[in-house]
């Protein structure tokens, strides 16, 4: 430790080391095991105006963090491979940030502004919330760490273009780099040549199904090739994963299968498969799925089968 840093208790027994910096105070790293941060806007009577850089890097247990008001800027790696973070709580204002803040923070769900209750009330009903943590994490995208376009047409429009550009990459995409690596040797679904790219292609479905369950300012053709998407890989297909998804993941959530069925992916000749593999589901979706049936696949009139070619 150098000379020049301080150390302070937080709550679960945990340490933040600090050290003054020009607008006040700079945190420069955390030490414990708690599950919730609350990072103090005052230290020693100044500001707490910087997060250092790699300053939680890999807190294993870190499942929430908050960033008072008075942080100006967040340095690189900052809360990188924090594995277990799933809520961060940020100012509602411009920072000035590093490189990759939330590299390998892959159960990160949400990113809030703080804000009055009423935006957050608008804001996290339409899915902005977690489309910014997405936007870190999958597309690595920081121009969309935005606070002043957050939530416009701009800002929507340039995450679907993430989301459709992410959709296009050929599911063997970084699987060259894992052999390049050595890392053939590895167990595992994402090490093997079948596996993944069906893991490739449900990490896509995902995101896929998460904005058609959140169409906030989704434009007409980006929902087209978002339904589309799902059609190609419905059941009956040669990569089922937009059923099998919903089967291993969403079982027993309607508006799952509301978006499937939407999205084209029920058919006359994928029917009774999808009605056989919900034998152990609720009543309420195989209710669902027949009601569909009896609407789009009535019955057609006798006559309709004749040729009358007079």
């Amino acid at each position: 430790m150098s000379a020049e840093e301080k150390v302070m208790e937080t709550g679960g027994g945990g340490q933040l080391a600090y050290v003054p910096c020009k607008n006040g105070i700079e945190i420069r790293r955390y030490r414990g095991i708690a599950d919730r941060v609350y990072i103090p806007s005052e230290i020693e009577g100044k500001p707490v105006t910087a997060i250092g850089k790699k300053a939680f890097l890999s807190c294993k247990t870190l499942h929430y963090i908050a960033v008072p008001d008075t942080v100006l800027e967040i340095g690189d790696w900052a809360f990188a491979h924090a594995e277990q973070l799933r809520s961060v709580s940020i100012p509602r204002r411009q920072l000035s940030c590093g490189k990759e803040l939330f590299l390998g923070c892959g159960q990160l769900g949400e990113i809030v502004f703080q804000s009055s209750q009423a935006e957050w009330a608008a804001y996290a009903p339409l899915g902005l919330y977690s489309m910014l943590a997405m936007a870190v994490t999958i597309f690595h995208d920081y121009t969309l760490f935005d606070t002043d376009s957050f939530g416009s047409e701009t800002w929507t429009g340039r995450w679907d273009e993430k989301l459709l550009a992410l959709v296009a990459l050929d599911d063997l995409d970084g699987f060259e780099e894992l052999w390049t690596c050595g890392e053939e040797d590895y167990e595992g679904k994402d090490y093997d040549i079948k596996s993944y790219p069906v893991e490739k292609r449900k990490m896509k479905l995902r995101i896929v199904y998460f904005r058609l369950l959140h169409p906030y300012q989704i434009s007409a053709d980006t929902l087209a090739a978002l339904q589309d998407y799902l059609r190609c890989h419905t059941k009956g297909t040669d990569s089922p994963e937009a059923w099998e998804l919903i089967r291993e993941e969403h079982m027993g959530e309607l508006d799952y299968y509301r978006v499937f069925a939407d999205s084209g992916c029920i058919t006359e000749d994928n029917f009774d498969g999808l009605l056989a593999d919900m034998k152990d589901c609720g009543a309420e979706i195989r209710a669902y799925l027949l009601r569909y049936k009896e609407e789009h696949f009535s019955v057609q009139d006798a006559f309709a089968s004749f040729d009358l070619d007079w």
